[in-house]
């Protein structure tokens, strides 16, 4: 499997440290509320002091009283900001974990988008062109581009992106002669061809209003079948043996999830290669870009408008609530949802002009819940009237014409087309399959299938690491610029943009001290002898030098199974969009521990000794503790050997040390790497010392020589 060169250990590294630990706020830390718990808390602090002596073990269940895991169909509230100042703060720290999450950090450098446009059809004020281009190599996007029948010379249009939902055959969408009947029955549909394919008539309208369209294929549908549609959206389990071989390795693998490669990931670069596409189109105005779809293509246009700031204008329509966030594998990622939600999400749009509409199904709570905050954030930038809901409540799950004619005058009131109001749709003549379809003898459909699935997911992530290996071997700046993506990849995945470390208590019980956490569960310490010897599956810790060092052991490292959600589909997003992974839950309540230890004993060195699996738990845990919590005075050190640990080896998702995103952003070595002003000593069996010392010059100017 490809491995970034930055990822050797050298046998025994020693780095000075000083006094001072240079940490970077991101979360504080908060110590147990004085108001409720002052009395308790003192009994705890001379209780804590009184055991000590004797050393005290930390004991970690996986399972025990941790908060209730969340899925796809938890409610997931939108708190709105109370100052712009706010916002920005959270947002900055929200694009950062969804770029993280889909695999678009560091973004993939890939060369221009050619895309080949042929095959016009002409048709009462539009015409009609067949479209393929790569997003990644060998990967084709296929679709249609609708626009309109003249475009005066030297004059630019505005240009929308039209992503389709989970509609039966999508692009080529028919709908039977009952649906139809019972669209004009109830007034959701003018015109019979409209009825038949919804998506169709508004790439229409569209382009006779005077825009140019994109419409193009998921994965899967219609002329996309290189990942197939049972591997993308009906992806449910998959046998361990197959999953990697040397040709590479699938998506829903641990590898695959590691390297933060998913299926919504590559719909959302295709989103920004289709951006590429339309500003190859001389006439294409880049200033008025908008991205329209219902359902899973609601999904696709809040999220891309989200990532891509050169959309300025989006109208997702039935998907965005605080209820139900999406239930197929193509709208769900491992870290994505974590701590977030498709409302706090789209408020990333803002201030751009966004509308929504919500129907008779999990949308129908947005008058409620969900648009009052977005309209309050809105209202933060002094553009309220840019945020629009369109309830429509008595019509199901829909993008009907009268949801559409919302979303027409949307994209005219805020492009200025200039058209009378309401603008309504005529009828047109339906394109079918024959006529849309973009293979033909002398454009032939791209090979397919789980090989070519398996050599594009080596490809991306050996991509991704050439590139990191260039800023490796590059300047100061690309020192830098690794250095920052590797901090802010490991935030991401440690869980750091989620949620605050907090620690609400710290409480005698029968058996010692037991810590409280919102987030984080509850961990104990309990008594034990010094001189119990250490465990592979444990961090020693030690405070203080001589006489007065003292001992404790964080016990409990990678011995039990996580849990997932209750869903037959063993896709990891299901579990871990929406929850930390056992590791990064124990590597926050590691940082807790020691902030708390620090605070017992501020004057005192620490120190933490860990081998094997527990060595990257120790590294992960000094991680939080420098980027999630209050800056230290007291020195750190590192005593870990490894034993040959790599994130990447997890050969499940139910493995306690799989993680998300860990081998994306360099596996141990790059967790190590971005550590801050510590003291190690690392046991391994590599010879790459030069490299570390590049990095952590680039990153903190702190790090001396080799001895």
């Amino acid at each position: 499997m490809p491995q970034i060169s930055l990822a050797a250990l050298v046998p025994t590294l020693r780095v000075p440290i000083p006094r001072r630990l240079v940490s970077r706020l991101s979360a504080p830390w908060r110590a147990p509320p004085p108001a409720s718990s002052a009395r308790s808390f003192a009994r705890l602090a001379m209780t804590a002091m009184a055991c000590v002596c004797g050393g005290l073990s930390l004991c970690l269940p996986l399972n025990a009283a941790e908060p209730e895991l969340r899925d796809l169909d938890s409610h997931c509230p939108f708190v709105a900001p109370t100052s712009l100042d706010a916002w920005q703060a959270r947002a900055s720290q929200l694009r950062e974990q969804l770029q993280v999450s889909l695999g678009l950090m560091p973004m993939i450098e890939l060369d221009p988008v050619e895309p080949q446009i042929y095959g016009a059809i002409a048709r009462p004020g539009y015409t009609i062109e067949k479209v393929t281009f790569d997003s990644l190599p060998g990967l084709k996007v296929t679709g249609n581009l609708y626009r309109p029948e003249k475009i005066a010379a030297n004059t630019l249009v505005p240009a929308v992106l039209s992503p389709h939902g989970h509609w039966d055959s999508a692009r080529f969408y028919q709908a039977s002669p009952k649906e139809i009947n019972s669209l004009l029955a109830q007034g959701a549909e003018r015109f019979e061809h409209a009825a038949e394919n919804h998506i169709q008539a508004r790439c229409v309208q569209l382009a006779r209003m005077g825009c140019i369209v994109f419409h193009w294929d998921m994965l899967g549908y219609c002329d996309s079948q290189q990942i197939s549609m049972d591997r993308a959206h009906r992806f449910a389990k998959q046998p361990v043996e197959s999953e990697v071989n040397d040709d590479g390795w699938l998506l829903f693998s641990p590898l695959a999830e590691s390297h933060t490669q998913s299926v919504l990931g590559l719909q959302t670069l295709a989103i920004m290669r289709a951006v590429d596409m339309l500003l190859t189109l001389p006439e294409v105005d880049s200033q008025r870009i908008a991205i329209t779809g219902a359902s899973g293509g609601g999904t696709q246009s809040f999220l891309g408008a989200a990532i891509d700031q050169r959309i300025s204008l989006a109208f997702p329509a039935v998907m965005v609530s605080t209820g139900m966030q999406g239930g197929c594998t193509c709208e769900n990622c491992s870290l994505l949802r974590t701590g977030t939600g498709n409302v706090e999400m789209a408020g990333l749009i803002a201030p751009r002009p966004l509308g929504l509409t919500a129907a008779n199904d999990w949308t129908k709570t947005m008058p409620t819940d969900g648009f009052p905050q977005l309209r309050s954030l809105y209202k933060l930038f002094g553009k309220e009237s840019n945020v629009a809901l369109f309830a429509n409540v008595h019509f199901n799950h829909n993008f009907n014409h009268v949801s559409r004619t919302a979303m027409y005058g949307w994209i005219n009131q805020h492009f200025n087309l200039g058209l009378e109001t309401p603008v309504l749709e005529s009828d047109f003549p339906l394109a079918y399959r024959d006529e849309l379809t973009v293979w033909d003898a002398e454009h032939p459909a791209p090979a397919g299938g789980e090989e070519f699935e398996r050599k594009l997911m080596k490809l991306w992530a050996e991509t991704l690491d050439s590139q990191m290996q260039g800023w490796l071997q590059g300047d100061g700046p690309q020192l830098t610029q690794l250095a920052q993506t590797l901090r802010s990849g490991w935030s991401v995945a440690l869980g750091l943009s989620t949620a605050e470390l907090t620690l609400d208590s710290a409480l005698n019980s029968s058996t010692g001290i037991q810590f409280l956490s919102p987030h984080d569960g509850t961990w104990e310490l309990s008594p034990q002898a010094p001189t119990e010897a250490d465990s592979e599956s444990s961090i020693t810790l030690t405070v203080g030098t001589g006489e007065t060092q003292q001992r404790y052991a964080f016990s409990g490292v990678g011995e039990t199974l996580q849990p997932l959600v209750p869903n037959p589909r063993l896709a990891a997003a299901y579990t871990f969009g929406y929850n930390l992974p056992a590791f990064a839950k124990r590597a926050r309540q590691l940082a807790l521990t020691l902030a708390e230890l620090q605070r017992m004993h501020p004057e005192q060195p620490l120190a933490l000794h860990a081998r094997g699996s527990a060595a990257a738990l120790a590294a992960a845990g000094v991680f939080c503790l420098q980027n999630g919590t209050p800056r230290s005075q007291t020195p750190l050190e590192l005593h870990l050997d490894p034993q040959g640990f790599q994130f990447a080896k997890a050969s499940t998702i139910r493995d306690p040390n799989f993680l998300p995103a860990s081998a994306r952003f360099g596996d141990l070595a790059g967790l190590l790497a971005s550590l801050q002003s510590v003291q190690f000593e690392l046991a391994s069996d590599s010879s790459t010392f030069e490299q570390y010392r590049r990095l952590h010059q680039a990153a903190h100017n702190s790090l001396a020589s080799a001895p």
